[in-house]
């Protein structure tokens, strides 16, 4: 005893020491000895009511502590204390039975309604943290927490929490509750159809955009419609909305009326959408615009182009630039296989080419001598790098109509198709 006393914690305590230890004012002592997972019970339970909060602490934090003692212990007047207990309630949970039938689950749900109904929402949001996932916690406990004021304690319930079903889900969103919990409903994973209509029904910003990048939810035609109508004002929904694996026709025309041309063509590349549909959805930018930036606009949008250029972002690029002049018909593709191979099948509607010099399986000069097998007179822009007259005169003997230096620039690229078009007018 006199060992522990002194500081000298190498070994425990005989009982008789350690009760004796419990009854000393060494403060140090008693914590370290209310830490000892191999401590008598009764000793334990001794300690839950020790004048010292660092003591309690202990004993909260002890995973051999009896339940009685965290009885005792969820009621504690030092914060602290209860963070402690809080943060260890998954040592106790083991003990709920189905039924809850038995003293020990008796005490055990004590202790999770003396945490949930803490007055520090400090210690509630602890206690959500630690039992979100968990299946065995009595409902109503789950119910109280998911319907606390405070969103820091109901997100994680809400949004984890299994033994929420959905007709409580849709009651608690019809509550009115804080942006922050309806969010954390909108995250939940699978998130059921009604659910989701009514998460979509609040028009909350924040929600609304969890609810469309939760890839998990089931979010039916009728609420991505409803959410494409109400999208207008919510420019944060637009990305998430276009991102969609699915959209129905009726949401599509919807969005296009409000979007940026380039979350349009995002769209159309996404979806396997229709080539009617797609020529009015960039109809309906252009005329949204309402920019008509050159005179040849009317001949654009009578044109089929076909554009190949390897690199994503600038072939995203250059859908926009097109479209913003008023082309709706746009086939756009990545390599040289493919555009030779999409000419072939579409050669008649086709009316201007526009190809890159760096794809990686063919040079422009080589996918121009396979198209003027098939037509001699098709326009033919070329995109490239090299900004010497060497190779832009080698472009012009071997056909090419346009040489566009790359990364262009719109002006550039407007004269460069009006020169053409100025001659098909003719």
């Amino acid at each position: 005893m006199f060992g522990w006393l002194k500081g000298k914690r190498d070994t425990s305590p005989s009982y008789e020491e350690a009760k004796e230890i419990a009854k000393s004012d060494d403060i140090a002592a008693r914590r370290d000895l209310a830490a000892l997972t191999d401590l008598e019970p009764e000793l334990l339970y001794f300690f839950a009511t020790d004048k010292d909060p660092k003591v309690r602490q202990a004993v909260a934090e002890n995973k051999a502590a009896p339940v009685q003692a965290k009885v005792v212990l969820c009621k504690d007047e030092d914060k602290a204390v209860r963070a402690k207990l809080a943060s260890r309630i998954a040592e106790l949970t083991p003990a709920l039975d189905q039924d809850a039938s038995s003293r020990a689950s008796q005490m055990v749900i004590e202790v999770l309604e003396g945490l949930a109904t803490d007055r520090l929402s400090e210690i509630r949001a602890i206690l959500t943290e630690e039992i979100k996932h968990m299946d065995s916690i009595p409902k109503h406990t789950v119910s109280k927490l998911a319907r606390d004021m405070d969103a820091t304690v109901s997100s994680p319930m809400l949004q984890f929490s299994p033994l929420l079903e959905d007709k409580e889900l849709i009651e608690i969103v019809s509550d009115s509750i804080q942006d922050d919990a309806l969010t954390a409903i909108a995250k939940r994973k699978g998130l059921g159809e009604h659910v989701a209509h009514a998460v979509a029904e609040t028009e909350s910003g924040q929600a609304v955009q969890a609810l469309l990048e939760n890839n998990s939810a089931q979010l039916s035609d009728n609420t991505l419609t409803f959410i494409s109508e109400k999208a207008v004002d919510h420019q944060n929904w637009h990305g998430p909305l276009v991102n969609r694996d699915e959209l129905p026709e009726q949401a599509v025309k919807n969005i296009a009326e409000y979007v940026t041309t380039s979350l349009v063509n995002q769209m159309i590349s996404k979806h396997n959408l229709p080539n009617d549909v797609v020529m009015d959805l960039r109809r309906t930018v252009f005329n949204r615009m309402n920019k008509v930036r050159s005179r040849y606009t009317e001949h654009f949008s009578n044109s089929r182009v076909l554009l190949a250029e390897e690199n994503d972002e600038m072939r995203r690029r250059l859908e926009n630039s097109l479209t913003e002049l008023g082309f709706i018909d746009i086939r756009s593709v990545g390599d040289g296989e493919t555009a030779l191979r999409v000419f072939e099948a579409e050669r008649t509607p086709v009316k201007l080419m526009i190809c890159s010099d760096n794809l990686s399986d063919m040079e422009g000069q080589e996918i121009l001598e396979e198209v003027r097998e098939l037509d001699e007179t098709l326009p033919f822009m070329l995109l490239s790098q090299k900004n010497d007259e060497a190779s832009i005169m080698e472009a012009k003997r071997y056909g090419v109509n346009e040489y566009v230096l790359m990364p262009y620039s719109e002006r550039d690229l407007i004269k460069r198709i009006e020169n053409i078009y100025r001659k098909i007018a003719r």
